[in-house]
């Protein structure tokens, strides 16, 4: 297997439940990934579930709107 790039991003990105009509809250998150294509971090679906755990909420399909990702830079690649 080849070893992939581990990059580190800071995101930031508001969030709502799906279907509400409140206003949305913000958070940041700053974590790694093993791309540094904006549109696959954006779907991604690691990111998403990190995203989910960090504002510690029970409601599984939140709507998440990205405002900003920054790449940092190449940390290392994977082993796997």
């Amino acid at each position: 297997m080849n070893p992939k790039p581990i990059y580190r991003v800071m995101i930031a990105f508001r969030y709502k439940k799906k279907g509400s009509v409140t206003y949305y809250r913000n958070g940041n998150i700053d974590t790694f990934c093993t791309t540094n294509v904006l549109e696959q971090i954006k779907n991604d679906e690691v990111i998403r579930s990190k995203i989910i755990r960090k504002v510690k909420t029970k409601h599984k399909d939140l709507d998440i709107v990205f405002d900003e990702i920054k790449i940092e830079g190449q940390y290392g690649n994977t082993i796997y």
